[in-house]
């Protein structure tokens, strides 16, 4: 156990000095504050970008949280132009989340971190490399989450 403790005590140090270096590395790290989202938004936002579109229900079951609480969310994410609500048109009880202008913006800037992140980082280490820190990490993550989001 003590020796799991020191290596995870480095791991985090590790992620702590890589957020500094993303922080540092990237001024558009800056514009990100520009959008004023909570960290619970922001998870959210990371989900519907990578799913869009979603309906509440999805967002409420992958996080494991009450849809009055998504309602909320959603809403205020609404009010900043982050998303969109539209009807769905095959099932008119549910109401489809897409991106709003705003949240188009935000999409766009993560994927202007992520080029910058590849080509002075990631770039320096091999896929297989990089694949097994991805293995490694959904080992770490599938101990504590049966729904294989």
């Amino acid at each position: 156990m003590h020796d799991y403790l020191i290596l995870i005590d480095k791991i985090n140090q590790k992620f702590e000095q890589f957020k500094l270096i993303v922080l540092k590395e990237t001024k558009e790290v800056e514009e990100l504050e520009n959008f004023h989202l909570t960290p619970q938004q922001e998870v959210i936002m990371f989900y519907i970008i990578r799913n869009e579109p979603v309906i509440a229900n999805d967002i409420a079951n992958h996080f494991d949280i009450s849809k009055s609480a998504v309602s909320q969310v959603i809403s205020k994410l609404e009010e900043m132009k982050m998303i969109v609500r539209q009807e769905n048109s095959i099932n008119r009880r549910e109401t489809l989340i897409s991106l709003g202008n705003r949240g188009q913006e935000f999409r766009d800037l993560l994927k202007k971190i992520d080029d910058i992140l590849v080509e002075k980082y990631y770039s320096k280490v091999s896929l297989a490399e990089l694949k097994n820190v991805l293995d490694t990490l959904d080992k770490i993550v599938g101990t504590n989450n049966n729904k294989g989001s």
